[in-house]
């Protein structure tokens, strides 16, 4: 299985919080910095288009803006600041950071020009309620390895 990574807040179970902010296990639906592409544009009771957007992951947290770092990890040099955040990995994956399929109903691509970044999107257009769904039911496989 592919490593995948994801910085994201930690519920007090030591899980990722689940929700619609950018440091949650889910994607912000709506707004400048919508995380996907609904039909219709704007309505979160529509359906949530598979293209190239979705719940952003990378290779290696260590490449990521100091904002989205945990706090905790300051090394002096990349000015982590993410308050209440862990570092937290797909299913303890420890293969290559590559595209295919990561739970039911969804995948891993690469971003664009990039093979170090990439979305988690369904894998066919489906309501927002049905991929936030597949998206949650991940949540028991995400594990914290700051490694």
């Amino acid at each position: 299985m592919a490593r995948i990574v994801r910085p994201m807040i930690k519920d007090v179970d030591d899980l990722p919080l689940v929700g619609t902010r950018a440091k949650c296990l889910g994607v912000r639906p709506t707004g400048q910095n919508a995380d996907v592409d609904l039909c219709p544009p704007g309505d979160v009771n529509g359906d949530v288009i598979s293209n190239d957007k979705g719940l952003s992951v990378v290779d290696d947290w260590r490449m990521l803006p100091g904002h989205l770092i945990p706090e905790h990890l300051d090394d002096g040099f990349n000015n982590a600041r993410g308050k209440g955040m862990a570092v937290f990995v797909h299913g303890n994956g420890t293969g290559p950071f590559a595209e295919g399929p990561v739970a039911g109903g969804l995948e891993m691509i690469f971003k664009q020009r990039s093979v170090s970044t990439g979305v988690i999107r369904p894998v066919a257009t489906v309501s927002l309620a049905q991929y936030q769904a597949d998206l949650h039911a991940t949540r028991a496989n995400w594990v914290v390895d700051e490694s």
